[in-house]
């Protein structure tokens, strides 16, 4: 793999499905001879002040960020708010509070669930997985996928090596189990893509649709022009979820939109996301971080982009 020195979207262990500090992150970038990285842990920028250490004491640049969770017709979508303003006193201070409480709220719920399928969960392991943040559904998924206890389901088959899902098990298993429309399904309080882009925009941060390959398809194409009104400034082109019919097809609509193209890596730990390594996306470079950095300053001093 030729590493990239840019990478717009990884996770510190200040995402429940996260593994590394911030500090182990901005090591391995320094060892990988990386020029910026931007941190976007799961609906909270906790990572933002360490990160922003972190890059004066090495030289790495860096901007503060989360990805948010929303909702799209029933479908969970994620989108990045870059430059966001991090004293807080907005809505998406007020929003991912709000989710945080959800997420404790609903997790014996997902329990019963997962266990009414016959599989074994054990909390501790589930919240250990997810500290200091409340847990999720990928802690669950990993929790399940490698307790010794559920090795024999028959239900997990295709998730373990050799099997037709084993590529990546946990995200597989998610999506059959723990999504909407799934059997273990227990909805959190969310909101609309709509809500979350003038959430990040009240933050004065930059939004961006994260993968959108992972929902986004020409069917809605038409929700763009809200999307727009909304504030949306960008679209994750390059990233390992998008093939290139899918890379190209996102920059054709970014392009038409007037948005700002970037890359990411999605990066967790390798063990969690196969095939997401720090570094990987494409076209990832110092421009496309100096444009991003360019538009929050603008966001910060109330200037439309021109």
């Amino acid at each position: 793999m030729e590493r990239k020195t840019v990478d717009l979207h990884i996770h510190s262990g200040h995402s429940s499905d996260g593994t590394y500090s911030v500090h182990e992150l901005f090591e391995k970038a320094a060892e990988y001879g990386m020029e910026a990285i931007i941190i976007a842990d799961h609906d909270t920028w906790e990572a933002a002040g360490e990160a922003q250490k972190e890059s004066k004491d090495l030289g790495i640049q860096t901007l503060p960020a989360l990805e948010l969770s929303c909702i799209d017709e029933g479908r969970m979508v994620h989108l990045l708010g870059y430059g966001i303003d991090i004293s807080g006193g907005h809505t998406l201070a007020k929003l991912t509070a709000e989710i945080q409480k959800s997420r404790l709220d609903i997790l014996l719920d997902i329990k019963e669930n997962l266990e009414k399928e016959g599989f074994v969960v054990d909390m501790e392991q589930v919240k250990k997985l997810a500290y200091p943040q409340p847990p999720v559904i990928t802690n669950f998924a990993n929790a399940i996928l490698t307790d010794p206890r559920n090795r024999d389901h028959p239900k997990l088959r295709p998730y373990q090596k050799g099997g037709t899902k084993s590529d990546q098990p946990n995200i597989h298993f998610i999506r059959d189990y723990l999504t909407a429309g799934s059997p273990c399904y227990v909805p959190e309080y969310t909101v609309d893509i709509y809500t979350g882009i003038r959430a990040v925009r009240d933050a004065k941060g930059v939004p961006v649709l994260a993968h959108p390959g992972e929902w986004f398809t020409r069917a809605d194409e038409g929700k763009l022009p809200l999307m727009l009104e909304c504030g949306l400034q960008g679209i994750e082109v390059y990233t390992p979820y998008h093939n290139p019919e899918k890379t190209a097809y996102f920059r054709g609509l970014a392009d038409k939109n007037g948005l700002l193209k970037t890359a990411g890596s999605d990066y967790h730990d390798e063990k969690k996301k196969p095939g997401h390594s720090m570094g990987m996306a494409e076209q990832a470079d110092m421009k496309m971080f100096d444009a991003l950095k360019e538009l929050t300053e603008r966001n910060r001093a109330g200037q439309e982009a021109t």
